[in-house]
């Protein structure tokens, strides 16, 4: 089940989009999702941007989308996924949030 979830994600992950910026080396896109579902997948982080708290969320994951396929998605619904590389740096002092790669 991806793409845009219905009124629910029964049996995947559900997560909500935060924030969205280019992806590595200009490549797709990093989506932050806030996890709904599933909190031992992300991590309590206080997120910010340009010096400014753009928000405390409780289950925080970055997922790699190279080829912008969720790019206006509100929400996302996943059941398989790869562990990526946690982040480091980063405009919204992302350092150590998990990185996920939808399947």
């Amino acid at each position: 089940m991806l793409g845009s979830c219905a009124d629910s994600c029964e049996g995947s992950i559900e997560t909500l989009v935060l924030y969205a910026k280019p992806g590595p080396k200009a490549v797709g896109r990093s989506i932050y999702v806030n996890v709904v579902n599933k909190p031992d997948l992300g991590i309590k982080q206080s997120l910010m941007y340009e010096g400014k708290e753009f928000g405390t969320f409780e289950n925080v994951v970055i997922i790699n989308d190279p080829t912008n396929r969720f790019a206006s998605n509100r929400t996302i619904c996943f059941s398989k996924f790869r562990q990526e590389a946690a982040t480091t740096g980063g405009d919204l002092m992302e350092e150590g949030l998990p990185v996920i790669t939808v399947e």
